[in-house]
């Protein structure tokens, strides 16, 4: 008798291997999702106005953040990230597009980056990078919304924080993952900062009842440094509307500070919410999340509100990056990494993404390298310029690793230099100290190299006395 076994075991065993073959090319066909690709998704968490201290992780004893601190548990919260510009339309407009805003045209809010500029915005680059690109909450480039077209991006919300979360989740669960990944969800507190120092009502409701006994001190800068520029409380003076503290008294900055870290509280409980949905639709994990804010806020520093000028509560921010899992650092602090967010942002996303730069045209780094610990720093120094809008006075600052030289376009005592490694609250003007001279010299020759490499005609002119120095 033949055995039936042993004569069809040679062709069982080849239909089986014809089989796994078909069936293995048929994977390798089928569009990967983005936790088995080398591309992640990609998840940027925005807030607005909030400054870098502004975090419990980030020892500010008089505000709780549990939401951010455990994105900063699971990454890297880097200390020293600086807004380009202190400004809302302005920052927005080069997080977009990858560039400063006076290379953009954006140097105000109310002002639209040019077009060339806008066609090669981040939407536009990563969707033809092959990316869902989505977009949820509070646009500002320059409007309030993300327009119908011409951003590369598919809105999915409007600015509405409450129900934010919400529209993130109602998107994710049509979202089929046959594509990576591009969610940006752009969050308006604590903004309502503004509307709080004016007494007008709050967009998403009012605060508790509480008592000056309740509140912050006052912080330790609370008055000017030495030799303040002049510009300052010019600006202070000519924008009533903005800088509406004229008659704060000490316990009227007090309840400002708690108002502020309230506010900081109410969009930290929109991430939480925020993040649960990632996590729920199985996003969280293998994506790269990015935790910034596009500028600081006074904080009552210098008795200051507000934003515009170069104090760095106003211009150090927020920033962590969450690697994929298994693919960077968690729970770490880097304090060496200078980073400019706007430039950055733009090139870590492209970086993520698989999309290569022209690096004569963005000069931004990407943080990616940081994140995964293959490097610890980035920038050897940062650029942050500004424009005090009610006084017409245009500003730049410099940042390095100990030094911050600033230069407003005129009034008295126009320039500064700060050691902030000694004076982190700026206190003590180092531009009118002749020992510190070589320090300011070489300081003024970088800014005017900027101008220079950056066409910004207005800061040419003035520092073009400083090159011959």
């Amino acid at each position: 008798m033949t055995n039936l076994k042993n004569c069809c075991a040679p062709a069982f065993a080849g239909s089986l291997a014809t089989l796994a073959l078909a069936a293995a090319d048929a994977r390798a066909a089928a569009p990967k999702k983005p936790s088995e690709s080398l591309r992640p998704n990609i998840v940027v968490i925005m807030t607005d106005q909030q400054t870098a201290g502004a975090m419990s992780s980030a020892g500010n004893p008089y505000v709780r953040t549990p939401a951010m601190d455990a994105l900063a548990a699971d990454g890297v919260r880097f200390t020293r990230a600086y807004c380009p510009y202190p400004l809302s339309g302005p920052c927005r407009a080069s997080l977009i597009t990858g560039r400063m805003p006076s290379e953009v045209g954006a140097t105000d809010n109310a002002v639209r980056p040019r077009d060339e500029d806008m066609r090669q915005g981040i939407g536009h680059r990563i969707a033809a990078a092959g990316y869902e690109c989505l977009y949820a909450g509070k646009w500002h480039v320059p409007e309030v919304n993300l327009p119908a077209e011409g951003t590369g991006f598919r809105g999915i919300a409007k600015m509405h924080d409450p129900t934010l979360a919400d529209a993130c989740d109602e998107a994710l669960a049509a979202y089929d993952g046959q594509k990576p990944l591009f969610l940006v969800a752009s969050l308006l507190d604590p903004h309502e900062i503004c509307e709080y120092g004016r007494f007008e009502t709050l967009q998403y409701g009012e605060l508790n009842p509480f008592e000056t006994a309740d509140c912050p001190n006052l912080p330790a800068n609370f008055m000017p440094s030495t030799y303040e520029s002049e510009a300052l409380r010019l600006e202070h003076d000519a924008s009533p509307r903005y800088h509406d503290t004229y008659s704060y008294t000490q316990d009227d900055w007090r309840r400002y500070l708690y108002a502020y870290y309230r506010l900081v509280e109410r969009v930290d409980r929109e991430i939480g919410r925020l993040v649960e949905v990632l996590k729920r639709r199985g996003i969280y994990d293998d994506a790269a999340i990015i935790l910034l804010s596009d500028h600081g806020d006074g904080v009552a520093a210098h008795g200051w509100n507000q934003k515009w000028a170069l104090f760095e509560e106003v211009v150090n921010v927020p920033l962590v990056v969450k690697s994929p899992r298994g693919r960077g650092l968690a729970g770490e602090r880097n304090d060496e990494a200078l980073s400019s967010v706007g430039l950055d942002l733009y090139a870590t996303v492209c970086d993520y993404a698989g999309v290569a730069l022209d690096t004569a045209r963005y000069r931004g780094r990407s943080l990616r390298p940081v994140a995964e610990g293959r490097q610890r720093t980035l920038h050897d120094e940062v650029f942050v310029e500004t424009l005090l809008s009610g006084a017409g006075i245009r500003g730049w600052s410099i940042i390095e690793g100990r030094y911050k030289y600033v230069l407003y376009q005129w009034g008295r005592n126009r320039e500064q230099l700060y050691d902030l490694e000694r004076d982190r609250g700026e206190m003590v003007n180092l531009a009118v100290d002749r020992r510190y001279a070589p320090e300011l010299k070489r300081l003024r020759r970088k800014m005017h190299a900027w101008a220079v490499r950056t066409g910004d005609k207005p800061l040419i002119r003035n520092t073009a006395p400083f090159a011959a120095e």
